[in-house]
């Protein structure tokens, strides 16, 4: 249960810092639900007027997003009858729902009533409540809507079954399903009722006295008022999977094993609220979702803390363009070192960090597939396995066509790369995949764990491949997160540290890689007038090239015979780096060697952006000439 200890924790330091529901994170017995209509009435519960409700405006994502008291059985309801205290849909709220759509809906709207006026007499009422009462009892909704044009009826007088009053691209499909929220002009300078923090407090004071089911909550050790019916909507607003939930009293969830479900476990109404509020509030601002698995690290003094499934350059970027400075890769690290000290600079003996990964097996379960906790100074260590992964990671990779960095890929694209195909401009990958393999490449940055081998042999296929990839940018992509991840096998398995320089490494893979980098650039070089954008023999072959390079290498040096011939003196600088690589290679064993590993595309890689440095420094050295 420390997960739901450690998120009470963090829900009752968050509303200490003032973090209000304006910031989405939600007060106890509160939900939220997208608003289609919306009714304004005076004091006196006479209506004044309505509107539509827009789902969007600009930049403002959320404006149908409407903040309603709640009870726990409505909270969670997908089925029988179980009103919202005040914002509802018409069903609850119509009298006179029957006359426009033929449907009884008696039951519910005696049930919203009979609830509404307990709250209204109450001494937690306010002036709002009230007036939504006397405006509720006269039974005109439906009507008034009808006659302010909102609603739409047909010849019969009954109402339409879509919209046709409105250009709005509601949420909701069917008029009758309509759900509404209030306005109250009732001389307060908050006249909607979802914004009245007092009208919240006031209804929390209200529903807690109605609770009467005390027991021992088992997260904080108190006699306390238990939840019965815990949280949903724990990813987003359409999510109806639960954490916690025991409702299968006719199967077999707990029969065998205990007499009810209160004796497996019995949390506080309290404590499973700002729980769950403060984990939905956290999901919405700093998780990081892959497919339909989320991923959250968080503090319970809700500390700057890292992304863990971002690459490199986006745990530095504090939205800057750093693709401005000259030396990215000086500056990237610069930053990285800045947020690395900022995050340690936050520890102390009493920081409580934590991890989670959630995701839903069905629609209405959702279970914890990954966790750690972390007290005091052992944050620190967490820091450093995410900083050593970022270091032993590190490789050129572009974010976009436009901007590169050094630095480590982000799990996501690793698992893109590893397991995706080429779909027009973009590569793609089954959500089940992605998000299994983003899973498993967790540990390797939270626990230090080795990188999985199937996910590099992956990779390594891909890269090999070329000639699947349609668009250049994505094949380059594969090589740089390639070379990323093989650089960290090397790291995880053989103790090597990889240097990106071709006069530190003598291995026979990384060497063939280095010939098949000339030859392309030689060939690309002839053609550069011509056509540059046909594909080269090196390219073509790279493939085979990879599985019997001394056969396929013969194929490849009679045909640049031709390109060599065309660039005359002006190549003279890549043959002989062409015959100065092939005496770094023994003969004996380039005739016997087969299926090269990932040191191959290390190589390639590696001469490839060599030639590209030499071509940037002569061009501009003659520049500033």
């Amino acid at each position: 249960m420390s997960w739901i200890s450690l998120l009470y924790k963090t829900y009752n330091n968050l509303e200490k810092a003032n973090i209000t529901a304006k910031n989405e994170l939600l007060p106890m017995a509160h939900s939220t639900q997208k608003a289609h209509v919306e009714i304004t009435i005076d004091a006196e519960g006479n209506f004044i007027r309505a509107g539509f409700v827009k789902d969007t405006d600009g930049k403002n994502k959320s404006l149908s997003q409407t903040i309603i008291p709640v009870t726990e059985k409505s909270s969670g309801r997908s089925s029988g009858i179980a009103p919202h205290p005040l914002c509802d849909k018409l069903k609850y709220l119509a009298l006179d729902y029957e006359s426009y759509t033929g449907e009884n809906n008696d039951e519910f709207f005696k049930e919203y009533l009979n609830n509404l006026r307990k709250w209204s007499n109450s001494e937690y009422s306010t002036l709002k409540v009230e007036a939504i009462y006397e405006y509720i009892s006269k039974g005109t909704l439906i009507k008034d809507l009808i006659d302010n044009e909102i609603f739409s009826i047909d010849e019969k007088g009954m109402l339409t079954e879509k919209w046709e009053k409105t250009q709005e691209k509601l949420t909701e499909g069917k008029q009758k399903d309509a759900f509404i929220r209030f306005r109250v002009l009732d001389g307060s300078s908050v006249p909607a009722v979802w914004q009245d923090e007092i009208l919240q407090k006031k209804y929390i004071n209200y529903y807690m006295s109605t609770i009467e089911n005390k027991g021992l909550c088992y997260v904080t050790g108190e006699i306390k008022n238990l939840s019965v019916n815990h949280p949903s909507k724990i990813r987003n607003s359409g999510d109806k999977a639960k954490l916690i939930s025991s409702n299968d009293l006719s199967g077999f969830t707990y029969r065998g094993r205990f007499k009810n479900d209160t004796e497996a476990v019995q949390i506080s109404y309290e404590v499973s609220q700002k729980a769950h509020n403060a984990l939905k509030f956290l999901i919405s601002n700093q998780g990081q979702v892959i497919g339909d698995k989320v991923f959250l690290l968080w503090g319970t003094k809700n500390e700057d803390l890292p992304k863990l499934n971002s690459d490199s350059y986006d745990f530095c970027n504090d939205n800057e363009d750093l693709s401005e400075y000259a030396d990215i890769k000086s500056e990237l690290a610069k930053k990285f070192k800045n947020k690395i000290l900022g995050y340690k600079a936050q520890i102390d003996i009493n920081t409580e960090v934590a991890i989670i990964g959630l995701d839903a097996a069905t629609t209405g379960r959702m279970s914890i597939i990954y966790f750690r906790e972390y007290k005091g100074e052992s944050a620190n260590d967490l820091i450093d396995r995410i900083e050593k992964w970022h270091k032993t990671s590190s490789w050129y990779i572009h974010k976009n066509k436009d901007v590169m960095f050094y630095g480590a890929p982000s799990p996501k694209d690793i698992a893109l790369c590893a397991f995706g195909i080429e779909k027009g401009n973009f590569i793609e990958a089954d959500k089940k995949i992605l998000q299994n393999a983003v899973e498993r490449i967790m540990p390797c940055i939270t626990d230090g764990a080795k990188i999985p081998r199937d996910i590099v042999n992956a990779l390594v296929k891909k890269c090999y491949c070329p000639e699947k990839y349609s668009m250049k940018y994505n094949w380059n992509k594969v090589l740089e997160v390639t070379c990323a991840m093989y650089k960290k096998y090397l790291y995880d398995y053989k103790g090597e540290e990889v240097v990106m320089s071709t006069d530190k490494n003598n291995n026979l893979a990384y060497n063939c890689g280095r010939l098949l980098a000339v030859a392309d650039e030689i060939e690309r070089y002839a053609l550069k007038s011509k056509d540059s954008s046909r594909t080269t023999n090196a390219m073509r072959y790279f493939n085979s090239f990879s599985h019997n390079p001394c056969k396929v290498w013969g194929v490849i040096t009679r045909k640049l015979a031709t390109y060599i011939d065309m660039l005359g003196k002006s190549g003279d600088y890549l043959q002989n780096l062409l015959s100065q690589i092939s005496k770094e290679i023994d003969s004996d064993e380039f005739q016997n060697v087969r299926n090269l590993d990932g040191r191959m595309a290390l190589g390639f890689y590696t001469q490839k952006k060599e030639i590209l440095d030499r071509i940037i420094e002569i061009k501009n050295n003659k520049e500033t000439k």
